[in-house]
């Protein structure tokens, strides 16, 4: 993709026709977005988990899906996200044919959203070629509020952004990218199922046999906070009079 700044200009014009993938309502932007909106290069990512990240989408961001007649399908699990996070939603499909016509459809979308006053802009794609638009804005002096970001997905590009109104969504998505010691886990697995197999022969013949499944999984998440713990919680779930009888078999059979 080729850019000079007389195209990077093309911006603040509107060259596209809306339209929508079979079967999704497109809406219209009503009044200023804060949270990003996250312009999606479908036709360079709906092969490589492009998408990846809709699970973390919230009410107050907006997602705009560029598309050609080459990739108009969405898997079933994003669409779902997309529609259960009740974010701004749409599609624009490339009129005519052309190359790199897409790309300049998302360079002048950036340049309606930062007439709209908005600051926080993520180009999802692997073309390099973004890079001038993301220069473009940098070198406007009058545009040093908006932070324009590119990614692979969608995941990766929200981890980009600085707002502290957005923290607690970031650290989410960091967290969960957390790499983990195999054998550590591995381990913990083990140990949780030999004491879920453990508390199940404790309950076989008892008159609490049938809440096997609750007592296991009320265990299984009180057994690192103590002893008190363990008894407050179960008077608590089961009960006064049930709570202390588990408890008590519970402590007996596994002191035995």
């Amino acid at each position: 993709m080729v850019y000079d700044k007389n195209n990077i200009l093309m911006v603040y014009m509107r060259i596209h026709e809306q339209d929508s993938l079979e079967g999704i309502y497109v809406t219209d932007w009503q009044g200023v977005i804060i949270m990003p909106t996250i312009l999606v290069d479908y036709e360079n990512v709906n092969g490589s988990n492009g998408l990846k990240g809709t699970d973390v989408l919230c009410r107050d961001d907006t997602l705009i899906i560029f598309y050609s007649k080459n990739c108009g399908k969405i898997r079933y699990d994003y669409m779902q996200e997309i529609k259960e996070s009740g974010c701004e939603f749409r599609v624009i499909k490339l009129k005519g044919t052309g190359k790199n016509a897409l790309d300049f459809y998302i360079a002048a979308e950036c340049g309606i959203i930062s007439e709209r006053g908005e600051n926080e802009i993520a180009i999802i794609s692997n073309d390099k070629g973004f890079q001038a638009v993301i220069d473009f804005f940098g070198a406007d002096q009058n545009a040093n509020q908006i932070q324009i970001v590119k990614a692979g997905n969608i995941e990766n590009a929200l981890t980009l952004f600085h707002a502290p109104e957005d923290a607690e969504r970031r650290k989410k998505i960091q967290n969960r990218k957390l790499l983990l010691d195999l054998s550590a886990e591995s381990a913990r697995i083990e140990e949780s199922n030999r004491i879920k197999k453990e508390l199940k022969n404790i309950l076989i013949g008892t008159e609490y046999e049938c809440k096997s499944a609750e007592i296991i999984d009320f265990v299984s998440a009180k057994r690192h906070q103590g002893k008190k713990a363990l008894y407050t919680g179960a008077l608590h779930q089961f009960g006064r009079k049930d709570g202390r009888k588990i408890y008590q078999l519970l402590k007996r059979k596994m002191s035995e």
